[in-house]
């Protein structure tokens, strides 16, 4: 099958960009399960073994750069491109706005397309390459996220003031700080990877319905339990074998406290069985035949 990937970024960024890092996952997994990817992105983007068409990001007409070999055009980062291709559009968030949504949607779990009225989904997956493995943990507990309320960040920093233990914060934006708890900004590559590899648990404490969550695979992958709240697409990700579902602060607490329960080998295992770029790869394999040969999903 020959397919177009569309993102209006240049890939892969250097930082966190987990829906963007996403593009380059399934890219290279459809490659090497045999088929023909052109990847439609900004100038300067690059792709192992893809072909890079490089576009303007405010390009809304694809026809002009879609090459003529195609079959189908997967969008997965703007929905308001025209295409006479078959296509289908991927929602990476929410749509809290109310606005119409493209004709073909993929969601990203179960908890996604329910919200939005939808059944088809494809849930992300990631390169375990890219991540490192370890069994024995740093003693410091992770939080990888936007540093926002709807993430939780102050819900973490008020169980590592609380417990007292050592908290790193990794994301945009800096608020202050008790003594235990470390702030680096935004992170990327190897740091990255060792931070998820270290930490005894990743905090993930959400308010908001998550479409997914990649930061939670990612730290599984890496051998780290997950402590999150039941939230979007938590309960579809986290098991009671590599995490803890908390209803409220309390739950929290104790889940810190059970921590060291969790085996890694499990946590590692949850990503492989299900959700590497393969896996992810083969998901959406089986929608595109389906707007191939009927139009729409």
């Amino acid at each position: 099958m020959t397919i177009a990937l569309h993102c209006n970024y240049k890939l892969p960024v250097k930082k966190y960009g987990g829906t963007q890092r996403r593009i380059i996952w399934l890219a290279q997994a459809l490659t090497q399960l045999g088929h023909k990817v052109y990847l439609l992105a900004s100038k300067g983007t690059q792709c192992e073994k893809v072909e890079v068409v490089e576009i303007d990001r405010n390009q809304r007409d694809l026809d002009p750069v879609v090459p003529d070999s195609v079959e189908v055009v997967h969008l997965l980062q703007t929905p308001n491109c025209t295409v006479s291709k078959p296509s289908l559009y991927t929602l990476a968030g929410n749509n809290s706005s109310g606005r119409q949504l493209y004709p073909n949607i993929l969601y990203l779990s179960r908890d996604h397309a329910r919200r939005h009225k939808g059944t088809h989904f494809v849930y992300n997956g990631l390169d375990p390459k890219d991540y490192l493995y370890r069994e024995k943990k740093d003693d410091y507990f992770l939080y990888l996220s936007w540093i926002t309320r709807k993430k939780g960040v102050d819900i973490a920093i008020a169980l590592a003031k609380q417990m007292g233990f050592k908290l790193i914060i990794a994301g945009g934006w800096r608020p202050s700080f008790s003594r235990n708890v470390k702030y680096i900004g935004r992170v990327g590559g190897r740091r990255k990877a060792e931070l998820l590899a270290g930490a005894r648990a990743l905090l993930f404490p959400i308010r908001w319905s998550e479409p997914f969550g990649i930061v939670t695979i990612e730290a599984l992958i890496s051998g780290t339990p997950v402590i999150t709240t039941p939230r979007g697409s938590m309960s579809e990700i986290i098991t009671p074998e590599v995490g803890f579902l908390c209803n409220d602060f309390e739950e929290l607490k104790q889940a810190v406290k059970k921590v060291d329960t969790i085996d890694p080998q499990q946590c590692r295992r949850r990503v492989m069985e299900n959700f590497t770029a393969e896996i992810m790869a083969k998901g959406c394999l089986q929608y595109y035949l389906k707007v191939i040969e009927t139009g729409g999903l």
